[in-house]
């Protein structure tokens, strides 16, 4: 029976100073993310990389780790504080995944999740980024954006990023943007890996309904 290849799924974690008023929401939809994918029969073949980031530091916690090994984040393991540099935070990510394939092509998703906009990078601009997420797609990468309180839509596009794999919503919805990016993820997953522009669902892309005022 041929091996089954691994598929390496990445995800960036704003954890600037923003996102304090969602801190507890952040730490339970994370946990829950990991958990979902872990309850996921090809769990075993998933290489997990998490970076966290503000103008702090750009943290590459875990490094294409078995899932088992990523630990539930705590107020001690998320503390948001500081300012965006996003572009970093992406370059880094994709660059770290880079060095683990070593010319080897498994399947790869890279997960980015920012309630801000970019105001602090110092080693990658717009269109750097642009040019290495456009050099990746055509890699079989598949790319994914949430982005809370903000043109979502168009903070995607500015990073090359389809309007499928994009998801928009507001901050209270924090848990539940969670939650549907764990159920695309699982997709991803089941599909093995294959590249799409359409990671979020139709249904997917609003994760609540309005709340009544």
């Amino acid at each position: 029976m041929a091996k089954k290849k691994k598929m390496m799924v990445s995800f960036v974690l704003d954890e600037t100073g923003s996102m304090q008023s969602v801190k507890g929401e952040t730490i339970s939809g994370f946990n829950e993310y990991i958990q979902t994918l872990n309850n996921e029969k090809s769990a075993e073949n998933i290489r997990f990389t998490l970076t966290k980031f503000n103008s702090m530091k750009v943290e590459v916690v875990y490094d294409s780790v078995k899932l088992g090994k990523v630990a539930a984040l705590d107020d001690d393991s998320y503390r948001p504080e500081a300012m965006t540099p996003l572009y970093d935070a992406i370059g880094k990510t994709i660059r770290s995944l880079e060095d683990k394939l070593e010319g080897k092509k498994p399947k790869a998703l890279v997960v980015i999740q920012t309630d801000g906009h970019e105001n602090h990078s110092k080693e990658f601009n717009r269109k750097s980024i642009f040019s290495l997420i456009d050099e990746k797609k055509k890699a079989g990468w598949t790319f994914a954006f949430l982005g809370a309180d903000q043109d979502a839509w168009l903070a995607g596009q500015e990073l090359g990023i389809p309007k499928g794999n994009t998801m928009s919503y507001r901050s209270a919805e924090t848990k539940n943007a969670f939650n549907l990016v764990a159920r695309s993820s699982i997709s991803y997953v089941i599909s093995g890996g294959d590249q799409t522009e359409a990671f979020f669902s139709d249904q997917d892309k609003k994760p609540t309904k309005k709340a009544k005022k």
